[in-house]
């Protein structure tokens, strides 16, 4: 079966006075039907923009350039803005980890549902008013038909979310991106989200994708991971090959910085360094300056994309974008452009 998303060679960049940006540097992926993909990274590395760039809904001064990027086989890059419209809240919905600034506070929460539904589903305004209670209700919002005649500045942070994940699902899209969905809130309530979007993704067999830095939500919620630095995709595995048996040492890194209660006697072990201005990249891998197994080889070229073969001997495909592994190499990437 083909897959749901296939995105191959995106760059984005950000032409600003001070120079080019580049947020997305050559990045490949796919996502299957109804299945669940966590991408994961520190602030600044182009997981977000990632994901808004396959929605093209990238602002100027950004460009977005790929070889292709294909929703069920559908290439979005040769849409017109117009039928673009169309696919985004249709066939694809973003989740964004700020409700309260992505609602109209001026329109309650209902017409801002209605718009979307009437315009992608056809319905005349009594029949999208009902979809859009049924779609409140779907997200367990109590009391829907009166919720949906109120300002969003009315409900709670959980409830503002769910009524943004009922906007995002009120299409049946076949793919949602959730971009930190539980970042603003506690953590019952964050228990509660994901656990909704995961009964959705079964019912509606949706595929999602999470965007996220913490890697307990990922590690609980997806099956496969992308790790992102500066732009790149370092490492992407399965989830069980990719906490088990880590490749990328930045991976490694993310890891160790977790908190775990089975360590308390330990200290945290932090990534030492910061990700560096994108404006000035470092020469050859990014990761050098902050890498303890830096080799000058790391300091002058960018290692390009190896498949490699686990220690535990599955078969499902683990790929690194780093110099310790050159002689497992099986695939090799392109990354000048």
């Amino acid at each position: 079966m083909a897959e749901l998303l296939e995105v191959k060679r995106l760059f984005t960049r950000f032409h600003t006075e001070d120079g080019v940006v580049p947020a997305v540097q050559n990045v490949s992926f796919h996502v299957g039907h109804g299945e669940s993909l966590g991408i994961v990274g520190e602030s600044g590395c182009g997981k977000s923009v990632t994901c808004l760039s396959v929605m093209r809904l990238i602002p100027t001064p950004g460009v977005i350039n790929a070889d292709s990027v294909k929703l069920d086989g559908k290439e979005l890059l040769d849409l017109s803005e117009r039928k673009m419209q169309d696919v985004r809240g249709n066939e694809m919905a973003f989740i964004f980890q700020e409700p309260m600034t992505s609602f109209n506070p001026v329109f309650t929460i209902g017409y801002q549902l209605e718009e979307a539904i009437r315009l992608h589903q056809k319905l005349d305004k009594v029949r999208a008013r009902e979809e859009s209670i049924s779609a409140l209700k779907a997200v367990g919002i109590p009391r829907p038909e009166q919720v949906v005649d109120e300002y969003p500045h009315a409900l709670s942070g959980g409830m503002r979310q769910r009524a943004m994940i009922a906007m995002a699902i009120s299409c049946k899209p076949k793919l949602i991106f959730a971009d930190e969905p539980t970042t603003a809130l506690d953590v019952t309530i964050q228990a509660q989200i994901l656990e909704l979007l995961n009964e959705l993704k079964k019912s509606l067999n949706t595929a999602i994708v999470y965007i996220s830095h913490d890697l307990a939500v990922i590690a609980e919620m997806t099956e496969r991971v992308l790790v992102m630095y500066c732009g790149y995709i370092v490492e992407n595995a399965d989830i069980d090959s990719l906490f088990k048996n880590p490749k990328h040492p930045y991976t490694v890194g993310l890891l160790n910085s977790k908190p775990d209660l089975k360590r308390e006697d330990e200290k945290l072990k932090p990534i030492p360094g910061t990700v560096p201005n994108p404006l000035h990249l470092p020469k050859g891998c990014p990761y050098h300056p902050r890498c303890e197994h830096a080799m000058d080889i790391c300091r002058e070229r960018l290692p390009e994309v190896t498949t490699v073969s686990d220690d535990e001997g599955t078969e499902k495909p683990h790929q690194v974008r780093c110099w310790l592994y050159p002689e497992n190499n099986t695939t090799r990437e392109d990354t000048s452009k």
